[in-house]
């Protein structure tokens, strides 16, 4: 039945509901999307959808459809930001302008089709891109011994810090990736996250916790001037690309992304929350081979201090993403239980801001 009968003559369609379990009413709403948006009949095969990521829930399909005469094939993605997800409300916007902006660049990202901010077609924001060919190398290990044989660790840790590289050392300006917000001022990159994501701990939890109440204090305090303004990921880690016979096919998971301090996914990517016991950041390098490749490569001094700075801050931002992942759970009903299983975590958490401030300290 067309969605128009279900409404009495001027009434207001009734807003579209996201169910992320229902794959046969969200293959009907995208086949009616790109029917539109291609503007001829389109053949899907169904939804399948990815248990990976914890934040856009994820579906794979197959698309086939006619253009200018030429039969077309993809395979492709639709993510989906659910509306009592971890960062709900979302947008679809920044990520896609960012592989608007960088498709054709040095940095391997998914081919982008379609996206939207609005919540008519899903219920939600959403963008479609390419599926590409690779698994997401997750290599946690229990005894903190290496995750990959040597080769291999230094083969796709090259490939992590040339990519990140090539991220940062993009002429942003005049791109789609201009509009995606943060800072341009480089004495204030600092501050803009700051603000960001203590406006999150205070939203998502009404108990205020002395060690971050003091890492705010003390990030304020000590905040780095950034050496210029680059597209920051905001979650530059393992577990982020895609790979495929030991080359890195794809950096997915942009939802962070913002213009702002290079030294932040440095920072971020040194995390321990990455590398366990491993001498290894993400399983890949060791601080001083990313730092001395990373600036070989951009050009950019690397600033053991500085990049400190960034690695408490990451380790402060994952310790309110943990509160906000109990939020979600306990209070918006989003029912995945590996945001309960963040939850517990959180004492071991503070305990890793606490070490990772003095460190910088």
């Amino acid at each position: 039945m067309p969605e128009s009968a279900l409404h009495h003559p001027g009434e207001q369609p009734a807003p579209v509901q996201f169910d992320p379990f229902d794959l046969e009413g969200l293959g009907w709403r995208l086949r009616s999307f790109l029917r539109t948006a291609i503007g001829s009949d389109v053949e899907l095969s169904p939804l399948h959808r990815y248990t990976v990521g914890f934040s856009w829930v994820t579906y794979g399909f197959s698309a086939k459809w006619h253009e200018n005469g030429s039969a077309i094939s993809r395979d492709l993605i639709l993510r989906v930001g659910p509306p009592n997800g971890l960062f709900g409300p979302y947008k679809a916007s920044p990520e896609a302008l960012t592989l608007q902006a960088l498709a054709k660049s040095a940095v391997p990202v998914p081919g982008l089709y379609w996206y939207s901010d609005e919540s008519n077609v899903f219920g939600a924001p959403f963008f479609i891109c390419d599926r590409v060919e690779g698994e997401a190398p997750i290599p946690w290990t229990a005894d903190g011994g290496p995750a990959f044989d040597e080769q291999s660790r230094a083969r796709l840790g090259e490939q992590f810090v040339t990519a990140l590289a090539a991220l940062h050392n993009f002429d942003w300006r005049g791109t789609p990736a201009a509009h995606i917000g943060g800072a341009t001022d480089t004495s204030r990159t600092a501050a803009a996250q700051i603000d960001y994501w203590e406006g999150l701990m205070r939203q998502w939890s009404q108990r205020r916790y002395p060690i971050l109440e003091w890492a705010v204090l003390w990030f304020r305090e000590h905040a780095p001037a950034a050496p210029r303004i680059s597209i920051v990921h905001g979650d530059y880690r393992i577990g982020n690309f895609l790979e495929r016979e030991g080359s890195i096919t794809a950096i997915l998971d942009w939802e962070l992304v913002h213009l702002g301090d290079p030294m932040e996914d440095l920072g971020w990517i040194c995390l321990q929350a990455w590398r366990g016991r491993a001498p290894y950041m993400c399983h890949l390098l060791t601080r001083e081979e990313l730092h001395q490749r990373y600036s070989a490569l951009t050009g950019l001094p690397v600033d053991p201090a500085a990049v400190a700075y960034w690695e408490a801050f990451g380790t402060f931002k994952l310790a309110v993403m943990h509160l906000g992942a109990t939020y979600c759970y306990e209070t918006r009903g989003f029912n995945d239980l590996r945001m309960a299983a963040m939850g517990i975590q959180i004492p071991r958490m503070l305990l890793q801001v606490e070490s990772a401030v003095e460190r910088a300290s």
